[in-house]
């Protein structure tokens, strides 16, 4: 067979020298210490000082908040001694912002109301046990079986602006913003059921609608408390909306709800620990004294305490 002839393009091509690239080959050369190559500078004294002390005297001591899981459980019921005969459908969940979860520094300050913090509920969840599933034997109670059983839960957070004062002369118009209906169907292996999931910071971070804050021309208010709603509940009947299990036998029904709070608690800017000093002559003894005065044990002083982790250490 005779070979393949090549042209003389093909050819030259072929044996054509590579191009070189020399953005492909260009090195960076690091800059030579004046110490040798691979030295590194030796830091200052002062530079330790200062990376160690986080900025020297002037370093921030107190800027963080602590995230808080807070649970509650109540009873919910319809029946009120109070209401005249009528049902109190709907339970109304309250907490004070003006609350410190950790306050301890309430003396051996030159301020006053120093430990006054807004604690803020971040997000909520709400739960309810389902009714019972069956009984062996004759039915006890208002809910002898599984359609008497089912409920509905309607839950919803409510919220208000400044202009709904005068809407009402009784106080502020609470309007629905985040809500949820819920049917709760009887269970044989009970277990929590959630009814209510809120993000307040997200639901509020506009500012076009509040938080609806109790007034104190509203209602009798405790000294300094600013006291929030957080979510309203009723049970209801699923069939027809009506209280559930209002006409009989209600006094006897209870329903256990369990609300979970994630709670942003600011750290106050004065904390106080109980500690002390004492000087005596000796080390093997460092709670009696020789010749000086007696141990005075411990006693609240200010200090400033800042969260620094999360530890499980003891457990």
């Amino acid at each position: 067979m005779a070979p393949k002839r090549v042209s003389r393009r093909a050819r030259a091509r072929r044996n054509a020298r590579p191009r070189r690239c020399v953005a492909a080959h260009m090195q960076v050369v690091p800059p030579v210490s004046s110490l040798g190559f691979g030295a590194l500078p030796k830091p200052d004294v002062n530079d330790l000082y200062l990376a160690r002390m986080g900025g020297g005297t002037g370093s921030v001591t107190t800027n963080t908040e602590l995230g808080l899981k807070v649970v509650d459980f109540f009873d919910y019921n319809v029946t009120d001694a109070t209401g005249g005969g009528v049902a109190q459908t709907v339970t109304n969940y309250f907490w004070d912002c003006n609350q410190n979860l950790f306050g301890n520094g309430t003396s051996e300050s030159p301020f006053t109301d120093n430990d006054r913090t807004w604690c803020r509920v971040r997000s909520l969840e709400v739960y309810v046990i389902p009714a019972k599933g069956f009984e062996i034997g004759a039915g006890q109670g208002p809910n002898t079986n599984n359609a008497q059983g089912m409920f509905t839960v309607q839950a919803q957070v409510p919220g208000t602006s400044p202009t709904s004062d005068t809407l009402s002369p009784t106080g502020n118009v609470a309007l629905a913003t985040d809500t949820q209906v819920t049917n709760i169907l009887p269970q044989i292996d009970t277990f929590w059921k959630k009814v209510l999931h809120c993000d307040l910071q997200k639901t509020f971070q506009s500012g076009v609608v509040r938080p609806y804050f109790v007034r104190g021309s509203d209602t009798a208010l405790a000294p300094g408390a600013i006291d929030q709603c957080l979510f309203q509940m009723s049970v209801v009947d699923p069939t027809d909306g009506s209280a559930y299990l209002s006409d009989s036998g209600s006094e006897n029904l209870q329903i256990r709800v369990k609300v979970v709070l994630h709670v942003d608690q600011p750290i106050a800017t004065v904390q106080n620990a109980k500690l002390a000093v004492f000087k005596n002559e000796t080390f093997i003894a460092p709670a009696i004294n020789q010749n000086g005065p007696q141990y005075p044990g411990t006693t609240e002083q200010y200090v400033q305490t800042n969260l620094e982790r999360v530890r499980n250490n003891m457990r």
